[in-house]
């Protein structure tokens, strides 16, 4: 369930968290599961006492799945700093509309409706999308691609067939996006030739309708595969079996420029071997580096989601909040720095614990109660649940 909660917060964060996806837009198809097993949390916790929102607590989903996936001895801490995020059909005034921008109700299901990223983006038009959307940096792009490292994919849910997902064990937060992605070496050639091969590769999806959801069809997706055969590996181990890339987790390390076929997202050059696609120069060193470090992606990328989860509002308050202010938010954890940077810190803001620790530490003790309630039930969530 942690890469279902992650995937729910990121979707959210798009033009804001505010506690409403569109559920019946392909984007979004599968996000049902991380919301329902949330109902009975967000029932109990969400109020004026408590102070959290359904915003909040699909954030706090995120940030505890992805805290207690890490593999480390030593796992960083992930809190959530902060609290007071408006759930659409709370927000006066509010007019969602759906992918057609008809206008809907706001409610957690229908809207607004805000477009996900196309799995078949090139260098450039990913970049743009994270800049566009989050504000982000070449790197804080980088950095939260990385999330790929837990989950699968569903045909069902995205026209994607990943049963094993991007990463040899999709259940573990560490560094082995980068790893699949870059071979080890100091050099362009190195991170080219020592890294595992992809094939490209069609998944036909002419079979799919889904009757639940108006008889939804999905077209044919181009992506990247290892295939079964493929006896390149990652530093000497075992051969991986039936995983995939997008184009979009490709385009970190190659650049598609004139390769792509823009009507059928074909790509027309390959990972390594033959018609090569050239190394992405922008992004290319990035991902290396984080190839090379799992503690310092891990550190980047919990400051990089605090800023997505965060996107929107305004967190210069701290603990105390204007009346009249209505996007602010209050800090209630102030184990990190005072607030969500920009730029990822090369040195950590806060060092790892020897236990992860479920508990943040708010401005007050009855933010304590509630942090500590609300963590370990979502943490019971992850055994409990589906």
């Amino acid at each position: 369930m942690a890469a279902k909660f992650l995937r729910l917060a990121f979707h959210d964060a798009i033009g804001g968290p505010d506690g409403c996806v569109d559920l019946s837009h392909k984007d979004n198809f599968g996000l049902e599961i991380p919301i329902d097993a949330l109902k009975p949390i967000v029932a109990k916790y969400s109020s004026s006492e408590t102070g959290l929102s359904r915003a909040d607590i699909w954030a706090l989903s995120a940030v505890t799945g992805v805290e207690i996936s890490q593999v480390s001895s030593t796992p960083y801490e992930f809190p959530l700093q902060y609290i007071g995020r408006v759930d659409c059909d709370a927000a006066p005034g509010l007019v969602c509309r759906d992918a057609q921008l008809e206008p809907v109700e706001c409610s957690y299901d229908k809207g607004p409706h805000r477009p996900a990223p196309s799995a078949h983006l090139d260098t450039l038009s990913l970049l743009h999308f994270f800049s566009a959307v989050f504000g982000f940096s070449p790197r804080q792009t980088v950095v939260i691609m990385g999330a790929h490292t837990l989950g699968f994919a569903k045909r069902e849910h995205s026209g994607f067939d990943g049963p094993k997902g991007w990463v040899r064990d999709p259940d573990k937060l560490n560094n082995e996006y980068y790893r699949m992605l870059v071979g080890q070496g100091n050099c362009v050639e190195e991170y080219v030739d020592f890294a595992p091969n992809w094939s490209r590769n069609t998944m036909k999806n002419e079979d799919i309708v889904l009757e639940d959801k108006d008889n939804t069809t999905f077209s044919n997706q181009f992506f990247w595969s290892r295939r079964s055969d493929d006896s390149s590996n990652v530093d000497g181990d075992t051969a991986t079996q039936n995983l995939m890339m997008t184009t979009s987790d490709i385009a970190l390390v190659r650049d598609f420029t004139g390769y792509r076929d823009k009507r059928s997202n074909n790509i027309k050059c390959n990972f390594i071997f033959g018609d090569a696609c050239p190394y992405s120069s922008i992004t290319g060193e990035l991902m290396a580096e984080y190839r090379r470090d799992s503690k310092l992606w891990i550190r980047d990328f919990r400051e990089t989601f605090n800023l997505m989860i965060t996107r929107g509002y305004d967190t210069t308050n701290g603990g105390v909040v204007p009346l009249d202010c209505t996007n602010c938010l209050m800090q209630v954890d102030f184990t990190l720095s005072s607030r969500p940077s920009m730029t990822p810190s090369e040195s950590p803001s806060l060092s790892p614990s020897q236990e992860p620790s479920l508990v943040p530490v708010p401005a007050s003790s009855t933010y304590r109660g509630v942090g500590f309630i609300v963590f370990t039930t979502i943490g019971c969530c992850f055994f409990s649940f589906f």
